[in-house]
């Protein structure tokens, strides 16, 4: 990652630890707000900061942003300053009001949680009325032409609706389906048994590419779903992945300011907070995100360090791996790694994996100002 450019191009950002509900699977298992969370100057201060760093993409997350009062305000400066703003809201706290708002702040898109058939979301999402609730979302940012998609955390709780949940999806018009696994983080560590096994991990891989080839829903997999091998490169159309992007091109703020290479990382990874230096200043500290920015293939374990696509992949999704194994890239939710132990060879390298594997293993600098594989739509 020598020769890589590092800068904050897409940024999730925690607003508030707030939240009107306790979702079985939250990653962070949010509920009652900080006690120091981020003032509105401070916020807006930052959002100037980042704008000038390079910030391209602004995610507005939580808990449920919804509750933080100052949204419009964060999203009106940072639209002021050329930054993509988008949110992710569970849709509990919306209303045709709160649309019309939305687009007077000048908000890009927003993402609809959206976890399964009536039962299963609102089991999962611990409110009886959640359900309807998203379905009246759906429809009011349909009717007021506010960009949207669906946002799914797929566990062994919902794996088997996935046909169902597509359904449901057409039937409200929506156009984008987020897709993303559930990891043992948050509220999940104390329901291991819940994030999917690696047979359900594969069958997930399977329907993403079935419904691709499908008219209808656009599927748009997670970050954290895939990884070279022959489905890896099925799911994204031949395209080609190119690792966790933590702490060189993405960067996740808590709400009392600290700073991770990604929101969804653990704590274990927060690198400093912008009430003791700045964000500049943490972000451009020559030994910070060391475990993305200094990564060497001694870095990796288990059958990652000898992977073919390391020097690519570096092991997939950080906190995926971290969360199943203790480390950066021991990552056993991989398809490419579940093929080979199945004794299935991926194919020949397209001539530009090839040309690019190529060109890592070369003493010469590689320059590169490769963004991440998906269009920063809205991550969990």
């Amino acid at each position: 990652m020598s020769d890589f450019k590092f800068y904050p191009h897409y940024v999730v950002w925690e607003t508030t630890f707030a939240c009107n509900m306790r979702c079985v699977h939250c990653g962070t298992s949010a509920g009652k707000r900080r006690p120091d969370e981020l003032t509105t100057q401070e916020s807006l201060s930052l959002i100037d900061e980042l704008a000038d760093l390079g910030c391209a993409h602004m995610v507005l997350s939580g808990g449920e942003p919804l509750l933080r009062e100052d949204w419009r305000e964060l999203t009106k400066r940072s639209k002021q300053r050329g930054i993509g703003t988008y949110m992710i809201t569970n849709a509990f706290a919306m209303t045709p009001k709160i649309v019309d708002d939305m687009l007077a702040a000048g908000m890009d898109k927003i993402g609809i949680s959206f976890d399964g058939t009536e039962k299963t979301h609102n089991y999962i999402r611990q409110r009886d009325d959640s359900y309807a609730q998203v379905i009246n979302a759906f429809k009011w940012c349909k009717e007021r032409n506010l960009k949207f998609q669906a946002v799914s955390q797929i566990s062994n709780i919902n794996i088997g609706e996935l046909d169902q949940m597509r359904e449901i999806l057409n039937d409200n018009g929506t156009v984008d389906w987020r897709i993303q696994m559930t990891t043992t983080t948050g509220r999940m560590r104390g329901l291991s048994d819940m994030v999917l096994s690696l047979p359900n991990y594969a069958k997930l891989i399977d329907k993403c590419i079935e419904f691709r080839k499908l008219d209808g829903v656009k599927i748009d997999p997670g970050e954290n779903i895939g990884y070279f091998g022959c489905k890896g490169t099925e799911l994204i159309d031949g395209g080609i992945y190119l690792g966790c992007y933590a702490g060189t091109r993405v960067a996740g703020i808590e709400s009392n300011g600290n700073i991770k290479g990604c929101l969804s990382m653990q704590e274990e990874f927060v690198e400093g907070n912008i009430r003791d230096s700045s964000f500049t200043e943490i972000w451009n500290r020559p030994d910070a995100f060391a475990y993305n920015r200094q990564f060497t293939r001694e870095t990796a374990g288990g059958p990652c360090r000898e992977c073919h696509y390391l020097a690519l992949c570096r092991g997939g999704c950080t906190t995926t791996s971290f969360a199943q194994t203790g480390e950066r890239a021991n990552n056993p939710y991989c398809i490419h790694r579940m093929e080979l132990e199945q004794g299935i060879q991926a194919p020949p390298d397209e001539p530009y994996i090839a040309e690019i594997l190529a060109r890592f293993e070369s003493p010469e600098p590689v320059e590169t100002d490769s963004s991440p594989r998906s269009t920063p739509d809205i991550p969990s």
